[in-house]
């Protein structure tokens, strides 16, 4: 009983793994030119926290942020199932996998993009400008 309860907390579910700071890696939308930090001139992060919030950053600063929900959408006879991050607010959803510290995203309605992000150190912080001090 005990081995069994010790496996089961060893893997991640699928939305345990999503938790986490990414960084934007490469986004590949058909025929295009996949677009890049280098050839964009951005740095983009996206947050994932336990509470079911994502937070878009560029170039640190927070663009914006939504709460999103996760399920599991099952294949047909000749099809896989995948996992699907729908943001509350946005008539898109994406669906998503992780392997090892990437993180993939593919925009399920409206043009084909698919996005790679790698996962950063829980003790990464943002350089985002000063404010007047206090």
């Amino acid at each position: 009983m005990l081995l069994g309860a010790c496996n089961r907390d060893a893997m991640p579910t699928m939305e345990q793994q999503l938790v986490g700071r990414w960084e934007w890696q490469q986004t590949s939308a058909g025929a295009a030119t996949d677009l890049t930090p280098a050839t964009t001139g951005h740095q983009m992060v996206v947050e994932f926290d336990r509470r079911g919030r994502a937070r878009f950053y560029q170039d640190g600063s927070l663009m914006s942020a939504a709460a999103f929900t996760v399920r599991y959408n099952r294949g047909g006879l000749w099809q896989s199932g995948h996992h699907v991050i729908t943001y509350r607010g946005y008539a898109g959803s994406q669906s998503y996998s992780v392997s090892g510290n990437m993180l993939y995203l593919e925009e399920m309605h409206g043009k084909p993009a698919r996005h790679s992000y790698v996962r950063l150190p829980s003790d990464h912080s943002f350089s985002t400008p000063l404010t007047e001090p206090l």
